[in-house]
């Protein structure tokens, strides 16, 4: 009996090593392959470093940090160092936070958004409801350039703006050198207000309501949109490195640089965020504004692959997920879920977005200055790439070209 316990212990022992080595060889060969991606894009100047995690399979895959800050290859790119993620905040910010006041106090996704938002009450917005919004086919604006209604044509600020000096009336950080009037908030409010709304029911992607919803949610719930995630998902999932304007909190060598903007702030965009209009909202939008890592972000993006549950608790109820991430309007051409993206189902892989293999139910979002978070439910997996492609400016564009971010997410779904 005892031989055969023996035997049957050395036989387990061989199993498991072996498993352990398949498992190793396997991660060898994903690392391999993104390495090699990532490393052209590098190469190419599609960014000058960039921060990957694939997840598969119950576990992380890969967590690596590519390259450096910036082309001078001076400060090299560390797992704890932070990316601007742009519009990457819908999903992880304003879509999560509103996930949490639907189920909290019961808003209708076919509620008008007018019910909650006074601002438009009287507006030709008046009717839109959150379905049609968060889905982007309310006929809303994409985008409002605020960055062109502050200077005169001589280059000197416009009275209530900016200033170069931080005071009571000009409170908040645009730079480290360039302050926001108090009121400015307001003027932006009132430019959103007054928006044309064209063509409704056709997909129009617009950024519009995601500057509104953080007052939504601070009068809803009481507490600032800030405060409330943190209430509700970062604090209790134990996420250390996301947040809003990063440079109060800290040092630069930290903080991956994005732009050299020579039009607007005269600066390199360092700290701050790179969105014009999120930062002359003192810096907290729910269009962007959040930094992290990718390790930061992978609890979030662990929590949506696993219904709503982290680490054993309950964040987000599972059919609330399933709804916000499924298609709003599935039977048009709005591939579009409730904030969040989901793949185009075009018929020639090639062309697919965000990749030729990701599933119909898999859902995330990109970010201007060069981010994809994606969740694929089907293959079990999510990819996180965080890079700064607008560095130098925002004319790089060879992320786009290579597709550096749909190939990564092939080979993160590909292997088992």
């Amino acid at each position: 009996m005892k031989k055969v316990i023996f035997l049957f212990s050395m036989v387990s022992t061989v199993l498991l090593r072996g498993q352990e080595t398949l498992s190793k060889n396997l991660n060898d060969a994903l690392e391999y392959k993104i390495d090699s991606i990532v490393q052209i894009g590098i190469q190419q100047k599609a960014y000058p470093g960039a921060q990957v995690l694939v997840f598969k399979n119950d576990s992380i895959r890969l967590n690596k940090s590519y390259g450096f800050h910036t082309y001078d290859s001076i400060v090299r790119v560390e797992n704890h160092h932070l990316y601007d993620l742009a519009s990457v905040t819908k999903i992880m910010a304003s879509t999560l936070a509103f996930m949490k006041l639907y189920e909290l106090y019961e808003v209708e996704l076919d509620q008008k958004v007018s019910d909650y938002i006074p601002l438009i009450k009287n507006s030709n917005k008046k009717n839109s409801t959150f379905r049609e919004v968060l889905s982007h086919q309310a006929g809303w604006l994409p985008y409002i350039e605020h960055q062109n209604t502050v200077r005169r044509k001589n280059g000197k600020m416009k009275a209530r703006t900016l200033s170069p000096s931080q005071s009571k009336r000009y409170p908040d950080h645009l730079t480290d050198s360039l302050f926001i009037h108090r009121k400015y908030e307001k003027k932006i409010m009132r430019r959103i207000k007054r928006t044309p709304v064209e063509k409704i029911g056709q997909y129009r992607y617009s950024g519009l309501l995601f500057f509104l919803l953080p007052d939504m949610i601070q009068e809803i719930s009481g507490q600032p949109f800030d405060a409330f995630l943190d209430r509700y998902f970062y604090d209790p999932m134990g996420i250390e490195r996301l947040t809003f304007n990063p440079s109060f909190d800290y040092p630069k060598a930290e903080i991956v640089p994005t732009e050299k903007d020579s039009l607007f702030r005269n600066t390199l965009v360092h700290g701050w965020v790179h969105d014009e209009a999120a930062g002359l909202m003192g810096g907290v939008s729910g269009n962007a504004g959040l930094f992290a890592n990718a390790s930061s972000l992978a609890k979030l993006l662990e929590m949506f692959l696993n219904g709503g549950q982290f680490e054993g608790k309950q964040y987000l109820k599972p059919e609330t997920l399933e709804l916000f991430s499924s298609r709003a309007y599935p039977e048009t051409n709005n591939r579009r879920g409730l904030g969040f993206d989901k793949p185009t189902l075009d018929t020639i892989p090639s062309e697919r977005y965000p990749s030729e293999k990701c599933a119909p139910e898999s859902f995330g979002h990109s970010g201007f200055t060069g981010n994809l978070v994606w969740i694929d439910p089907i293959h079990k997996c999510f990819m996180i790439f965080l890079s700064n492609r607008v560095y130098p400016t925002r004319e790089q564009k060879n992320l786009y070209r290579l597709s550096i971010r749909g190939r990564i997410l092939d080979v993160a779904i590909g292997e088992d």
